[in-house]
């Protein structure tokens, strides 16, 4: 069953038309899952912008970035400058969206040349609102969702003067240098010898020999004379050294396997997702997940490629390095960060992985798709 929303603002209206959900098709309200055709039309303009879901992914991405960046007053580098849909100002109060050829058509024909509308600034954010609604519809779409998050770091300047930020190194620094004079002054402790155990030599004993009784009728012979018993020799001191533990080294922990191995085990054994439902929702994710924890300014000047495998419920499961400047500058990029490490004991295999190429461009844009694309839909009856 064919279905229409509409969304309607005092100067814009967005009509989705699509079919229903087969499970909610007898509902008073029933839910409008699949796009036939996207609408988007302004007061005072006489060409709607037309499309279908790809289209309505790109707009309201480009609009939620470029209202964003117009609310903030930063200016940084995303995706709508170079995307289907591209916004930019040129004027005070004057916004062009154009849309190129692959994601918009006209009076239902697809068309070659890009088409671009002039919206002032009541009616670009009428478009927001519109969207915003569209959004926050459980029953248009509920697997649609807007992908809104904080500004990077990267994008932000620092607003403190420099020579604020230069005082605490400088106290640093000083610190440093009176605390090694303060050491250098110290004298050098001396080492004071053991005192080693000294024996003493054993007593001498002295015995005396007794004379013998005189015989009858001879002379008494002369007492023997005392004789000194020679004395023991000393004992000699004998140090045993006590045994030293032998000190065990430190046990080295073991090299975890390289990612690419990690991810090759898991492709190995495990299903691919090919829900493109949940390929949306997991690209929408890992993208996010990545935009809002990439903090670092790029210093490389090439695109770094990986091949990002991702579980059904959003883990970073392991990644392979697509070209050398990847495994080159992988640390500044979040991959490592966000990987997910399982506690051991607990790995379990997952049931399904959806496999993504990210790219992080020298420019500070993320790009995120399916490693093979979204597979094609089959055709309604």
């Amino acid at each position: 069953m064919t279905i229409q929303r509409q969304y309607s603002l005092p100067n814009c209206r967005l009509t989705v038309q699509g079919f229903a959900d087969e499970a909610t098709g007898t509902a008073a309200r029933p839910v409008l899952s699949r796009v036939l055709s996207v609408e988007c039309s302004f007061l005072g303009q006489d060409t709607p912008l037309r499309g279908d879901r790809a289209f309505l992914e790109n707009l309201s991405t480009a609009v939620s970035e470029y209202a964003q960046e117009f609310l903030s007053g930063i200016p940084h580098t995303h995706g709508t400058q170079s995307g289907p849909v591209q916004i930019q100002k040129v004027g005070p109060n004057l916004h062009r969206i154009t849309v190129n050829s692959e994601a918009a058509t006209t009076n239902g024909v697809q068309i070659a040349a890009p088409v671009s509308v002039d919206l002032k600034t009541v009616q670009l954010f009428d478009l927001v609102d519109a969207i915003d609604q569209l959004a926050a519809d459980a029953q248009t779409l509920p697997d649609l969702s807007l992908k809104l998050a904080p500004l990077p770091k990267r994008h932000v300047g620092s607003t403190e003067p420099i020579a604020k930020r230069v005082v605490p190194a400088a106290i640093g620094v000083s610190s440093l240098a009176v605390a090694a004079i303060a050491l250098f002054a110290l004298p050098i402790p001396e080492r004071r010898p053991e005192p080693t155990a000294e024996s003493s030599p054993p007593p001498v004993t002295v015995t005396a020999t007794p004379g013998a009784s005189p015989l009858p009728g001879t002379s008494p012979t002369p007492a023997a004379s005392p004789t000194a018993a020679s004395p023991t020799p000393a004992a000699s001191l004998t140090t045993s050294p006590s045994p030293v533990a032998a000190t065990s080294p430190a046990p080295v922990a073991a090299a975890t396997p390289g990612d690419s191995q990690q991810l090759d085990r898991i492709l190995e054994n495990t299903p691919a997702i090919t829900d493109v439902a949940t390929l949306r929702q997991l690209n929408q994710q890992l993208r996010s997940k990545l935009d809002a924890a990439w903090d670092t300014r790029p210093t490389f000047d090439e695109n770094l490629v990986y091949r990002v495998g991702v579980a059904r419920n959003g883990d970073i499961l392991g990644f392979r390095y697509g070209n050398d400047a990847a495994l080159k500058y992988v640390k500044e990029t979040p991959l490592l960060d966000l990987r997910y490490n399982p506690i051991e004991g607990n790995r379990s295999q997952p049931e399904a992985i959806a496999q993504f190429r990210v790219v992080f461009q020298p420019n500070g844009v993320l790009e995120v798709s399916p490693w093979d694309g979204y597979p094609q839909a089959s055709p309604s009856p």
